[in-house]
């Protein structure tokens, strides 16, 4: 047999974790993954060129005094999966609902007490590093004979406490305002 010639159109995705159900979700809808992903590739070239302005950008930016009022009819049982999914969350069903539409209507993050008390904690190490630093620093620059003091070790692992540091608050920020994607 002939050696088959390597296709040039095929791209390989690491999904990750998103693999089992990325194939759960393609079996439900009775497609293959491969016709899904060209499926979705195409509505988002689609749109790509005829994208009205998003309506976020009709909000005010400036800080408004919340007065406006909208009446919701749910029925029990959505009412009940409300309250719970927003207590679990740190907030009361009001306010939760408040979120999700500015969340949606700005693009911008509202944060709860669970996202509050995290962002707490990282600004109380962030400062406890600045600290450290302006330690190295200080003796750094009045005592230069002490240079050696500081092993590259120290400072790396301050760069990786930071790294890990930063990369904790974008996912608050970012699950805050990816909470909103309901499915």
């Amino acid at each position: 047999m002939g050696q088959r010639a390597k296709r040039t159109t095929t791209v390989t995705v690491d999904l990750g974790d998103l693999k089992a159900p990325w194939q759960s979700w393609c079996e439900q809808q009775g497609v293959t993954p491969s016709h899904a992903l060209r499926n979705a590739l195409r509505q988002a070239m689609d749109r790509r060129g005829t994208r009205t302005p998003a309506p976020r950008l009709r909000v005010t930016p400036k800080r408004e005094r919340a007065t406006a009022r909208i009446e919701l009819n749910l029925t029990t049982s959505e009412l009940a999966a409300l309250k719970k999914m927003a207590g679990h969350e740190g907030y009361v069903p009001t306010k939760w609902l408040v979120a999700m539409v500015r969340t949606k209507l700005t693009g911008q993050p509202q944060v709860g007490q669970p996202e509050l008390e995290t962002l707490t904690r990282s600004n109380q190490q962030l400062l406890a590093l600045g600290r450290n630093l302006n330690q190295i620093a200080k003796v750094l620059n009045t005592a230069p004979q002490n240079r050696t003091a500081f092993r590259i070790e120290v400072i790396t692992e301050l760069s990786r406490v930071i790294q890990a540091h930063t990369k904790k608050v974008s996912d608050v920020l970012r699950g805050t305002v990816e909470r909103w994607h309901l499915q």
